[in-house]
């Protein structure tokens, strides 16, 4: 069987609902239903209609029975001829009203039981036309109805006919039967192109469009399992359009995510050896720390601090493998002093060109992880540093309010690109040449692991400034 266009997917193999359970099924039903009940409304009328046909149809051959008679010499006929005239007429009794006199002009001579007011075709109602005729209908009966109405060759006769109600209930139901049929096949011609239509225009694209995201959750590495929408400009083409962009979303985002696993099964993979070697270096800078010179001496307790952090990091590299971040565990930080250390480590300000800015005030505690405060700050200050090449000014500032201590970090350089805005917090979508992506997104998941929050306060031509904001240490 030859696969869709649009996906690798056997539609074939997809669930099918029974026909009634299906959308075009219960369409198809709903039409003959709809139709039946059109059928219906416009029914009544029309046997009403059809009644009054049959009537005035009576009234005519009545009064061409009287005009027969009235031909006749002295107005007398044999009484075979009377009997065929009534025939014809289909009524027991003909009469004849003028506004002079009133004449019987035909008679089976046969008793007549008694009968009920006539029906007056002149000015007669259509909702009592409508009852008449469904008690007709409905009614078995061999009664009479006395029915009276205007002669068609003269305006001022009225003509009065006692006809069986028998023969009118026979005719109303063959022109029942007659329109129940012909609704019967409106509704199965009306309902059939529906179905076709309804699997041809929605069901088919509908299969189409659940074999897509069926096969794209079977295997979502598989680019061929994205759907390929077609040119429909309806509803329908628009959710084509929308699931594969969605799917190649998900599709990259899946792929940024192998990646990133893979990534940490690599670095967890070394961490054990790069550990023993920053361990090694551990034990010369210990011994730095006992050198005669001065400048050694100074120099090596910053150096023993970093070694310290590059091991405590590789120590956590296989929780970074796995997305994950330990618990912060927080103590007291002189913020100011802290701050000091992490513009030292990055070389500022001595041969970089930055005028480096310390603006946190020398009274202002945190209370926060160290070792994530210290990864947090060296990832946004190395990247202002970064987007100030040719130099510029780097500036730190701290705030305190009842509840957050609030850091603004902020650079002279020339601004966040539109690309590096719309995926800034993103790993593996870094705006920066170069870069990975990771700084940015790592900083926000340490700092919200504190509680708090990093954001883009403002870009630009003038500078870049981020926030952060973590909740104040409780006494």
């Amino acid at each position: 069987m030859n696969a869709d266009p649009g996906t690798s997917t056997d539609l074939s193999r997809l669930p099918r609902s029974p026909v009634v359970a299906s959308l075009s099924g219960r369409l198809l039903l709903l039409t003959v239903g709809f139709t039946m009940l059109s059928a219906v409304l416009i029914y009544l009328p029309a046997m009403s209609r059809f009644r009054i046909s049959y009537l005035e149809a009576r009234i005519e051959l009545a009064d061409q029975a009287a005009l027969a008679l009235l031909a006749a010499p002295d107005g007398m006929v044999s009484e075979e001829l009377e009997d065929e005239l009534l025939h014809n007429v289909g009524g027991k009794l003909v009469a004849m009203r003028r506004k002079e006199s009133n004449a019987l002009i035909l008679s089976d001579r046969q008793e007549l039981p008694m009968l009920g007011k006539p029906v007056n075709l002149e000015d007669q109602q259509w909702w009592e036309a409508i009852a008449h005729a469904v008690m007709v209908l409905v009614k078995p009966s061999t009664d009479y109805v006395r029915v009276v109405g205007l002669s068609p060759r003269d305006p001022h006769t009225r003509i009065e006919v006692v006809l069986p109600t028998a023969p009118m209930s026979e005719a109303l139901r063959d022109f029942s039967w007659r329109v129940l049929w012909v609704a019967l096949l409106i509704s199965m011609i009306t309902g059939s192109l529906v179905y076709v239509s309804l699997q041809l225009l929605l069901v088919r694209p509908i299969r189409r469009l659940i074999g897509s995201i069926v096969g794209f959750h079977a295997a979502p590495e598989d680019a061929r399992q994205i759907i390929r929408p077609t040119r429909r400009r309806d509803e329908l083409g628009l959710a084509e359009r929308e699931l594969q962009m969605m799917q190649q979303d998900l599709r990259h985002a899946l792929t940024q995510r192998t990646r990133l696993a893979q990534l940490g099964i690599a670095v967890s993979k070394i961490s054990h050896d790069l550990r023993n070697m920053l361990a090694a270096a551990q034990l010369v800078s210990d011994r730095l720390e006992a050198s005669d010179d001065p400048t050694v001496r100074q120099v090596a307790p910053r150096l023993v601090g970093s070694i310290d952090r590059a091991i405590s990091l590789c120590a956590q590299t296989l929780q970074f493998g796995k997305a994950e971040e330990r618990a912060p565990q927080t103590c007291q930080i002189a913020l100011r002093n802290f701050i000091d250390d992490v513009a030292s480590a990055l070389g500022l300000p001595d041969g970089t060109g930055i005028r480096w800015h310390n603006a946190v005030p020398e009274t202002l505690p945190l209370t926060a992880d160290p070792d994530q405060l210290y990864r947090i700050m060296n990832n946004l200050m190395r990247n202002a540093v970064q987007a100030m090449p040719e130099g510029g000014d780097l500036r730190v500032a701290a705030t305190a309010t009842e509840t957050d201590v609030v850091i603004e970090v902020a650079d002279s350089g020339g601004g966040l690109s539109d690309a590096a805005r719309a995926h800034l917090f993103e790993p593996f979508r870094g705006g920066r040449s170069g870069g990975t992506g990771l700084g940015l997104a790592i900083a926000r998941e340490l700092i919200r692991g504190h509680g708090g929050d990093l954001e883009l306060i403002r870009t630009g031509p003038l500078g870049t400034t981020f926030r952060i904001v973590l909740p104040q240490a409780q006494a």
